[in-house]
């Protein structure tokens, strides 16, 4: 671990079928800024599924981090990326963002790596590194545990932009009316843009544009949280604009489980 960020403690978890690294940072000052990205090596296993999240907060309302997630092969070629932007809307208050990714076999080093785009005072906390157990009984049982904990459990995101010219866009953002950022799906690996996408589109919510926010083929879970959009952003109309009471009802939902984290968005558009 960095000695910037003072001392950690690292434990090893296991989670509903996953295993998990935990490193409590207790809050500790995060050294990072627009020219001034934090970058920190992972102990990753090729050929796994993970998720990566933390706590983060601001002291200047409306602040943009951008998490990305470096893989490199044995040559040192960087061989793939994901990445994730989040706005800390309100300063001083703590913002969970996180981000789903596949290490193929390939894969031999791997960096998490944090910047933002403004001058602030920065902290973070709770960075969780988990590796998912992706069999059907693992994902079995962590829905169950989700739904009885939280009760409403969401498992991706439906914005329907339908009448305002919205277009399909490679990075799509979804902003809210005061300014912050709520979705910033801005990179993932070659195959899963080739595959997936940072985004679906369609003009009605067809049981095939749900699969996006599906849990998994084998366990098609999907109860899309829908918001509408309020407007457009222009000039390139492929970023749409939410009301804050939308915005809340997203963070909320993020609270019991972070379908943004695995790019679980859906634009119905004209």
């Amino acid at each position: 671990m960095s000695p910037r960020v003072g001392i950690v403690i690292l434990a090893l978890l296991c989670l509903t079928g996953m295993v998990a690294q935990t490193v409590s940072a207790q809050g500790a000052l995060l050294p990072v800024g627009p020219e001034q990205p934090y970058r920190q090596r992972l102990r990753l296993e090729a050929n796994a599924s993970y998720r990566i999240a933390l706590d983060l907060k601001a002291s200047e309302p409306n602040a943009i981090v951008t998490l990305v997630i470096e893989l490199y092969g044995g040559d040192g070629e960087q061989i793939g990326q994901s990445a994730v932007q989040r706005g800390l809307g309100i300063p001083n208050r703590w913002y969970n963002v996180g981000i789903e990714f596949f290490v193929p076999d390939n894969a031999a080093e791997a960096y998490l790596c944090l910047s933002a785009d403004q001058e602030a005072s920065y902290w973070w906390d709770a960075l969780k590194i988990t590796q998912v157990d992706t069999s059907l009984t693992a994902i079995r049982q962590f829905w169950e545990e989700r739904i009885a904990t939280y009760g409403q459990v969401y498992t991706g995101l439906v914005v329907d932009a339908r009448g305002l010219g919205v277009g399909r866009g490679m990075s799509p953002r979804i902003w809210s009316e005061s300014g912050q950022l709520i979705y910033g799906g801005i990179s993932a690996t070659y195959d899963f843009l080739q595959h997936v996408g940072l985004a679906g589109y369609g003009n009605e919510l067809t049981p095939e544009l749900l699969d996006r926010v599906a849990v998994d083929p084998d366990y098609p879970l999907a109860v899309p949280l829908v918001v509408k959009a309020a407007g457009v952003v222009e000039p390139a109309r492929t970023s749409v604009i939410i009301s804050d009471e939308a915005a809340d009802q997203i963070l909320q939902a993020l609270a019991a489980y972070d379908f943004l984290a695995r790019f679980a968005v859906i634009f119905l558009i004209d």
